[in-house]
């Protein structure tokens, strides 16, 4: 899902316009259902659809998403998925299908691939930035998409596990486990290339339990910061972010 650098994407301003009216924006079939599928509700859209609900430490962070005095947006951070299922990852999986209810629809022991997309719009960046993949669950039964607790974001959502590899040789992220929620990689100063930035080119979600009521119930988020640059101090560079939801059945 390609963000524009000095604009709001098209599915960011129809989130916003959806909730501002009330009107769901979801995709499903008349009955609600995902794919048409009755066991799944399809509820108004929340902040964690738009990146908001991502933790508070990064919120001056997530400030510069559409912060008008922020100079440009140096990296690109994608991620997609073969989300329409015709074997291949392509321009006819990206756009709302990635951010919008049901998402990445899987089946319980099933395993996605997913591809990761890092590169800088300078060819050579001055200072150093941080990548970041992350998964939360979204309570779809309150506009800010937040649970009261862990303990019940695990209990009423999928649980899904992102491996490194195919082989599923190294855990990186897991739904339902509070210490692995979060993936960092610094990237220090130089010329920007996946294989010196140690991110993954491709990670492997597994479906591992169902959703919960609600369709797209786990958000996979990818956030580039980059840090201030010590002799660039009156420069902003802009975030990169870029997610996507997942049902499993």
């Amino acid at each position: 899902m390609n963000a524009l650098p000095l604009t709001l994407s098209s599915a960011r301003v129809a989130a916003v316009l959806a909730l501002l009216s009330g009107v769901t924006a979801f995709a499903g079939s008349p009955s609600g259902g995902a794919g048409g599928d009755p066991t799944f509700r399809m509820p108004a859209e929340t902040q964690r659809d738009m990146g908001a609900g991502f933790e508070r430490l990064h919120e001056e962070a997530l400030r510069l998403l559409s912060d008008p005095n922020a100079n440009a947006k140096i990296f690109k951070f994608d991620i997609d998925a073969d989300i329409n299922h015709d074997g291949i990852i392509n321009d006819s999986d990206n756009g709302w299908m990635e951010a919008t209810p049901p998402g990445m629809v899987l089946r319980v022991g099933e395993k996605a691939q997913v591809r990761v997309t890092l590169f800088s719009h300078f060819p050579y960046f001055p200072g150093s930035a941080v990548a970041r993949l992350s998964l939360a669950g979204i309570n779809r039964g309150t506009p800010t998409g937040e649970f009261a607790s862990f303990e019940e974001e695990v209990h009423n959502t999928a649980h899904i596990i992102v491996w490194s590899d195919a082989s599923k040789s190294r855990k990186l992220l897991d739904s339902a486990d509070a210490g692995k929620r979060v993936v960092e990689w610094i990237i220090h100063p130089g010329y920007v290339l996946p294989d010196h930035t140690g991110v993954p080119t491709n990670v492997y979600v597994e479906a591992v339990s169902p959703s919960g009521q609600y369709a797209g119930d786990v958000r996979l988020m990818a956030v580039i910061t980059p840090l201030e640059v010590p002799n660039l101090p009156f420069y902003k560079f802009r975030v990169s972010e870029d997610h996507l939801l997942f049902t499993v059945k």
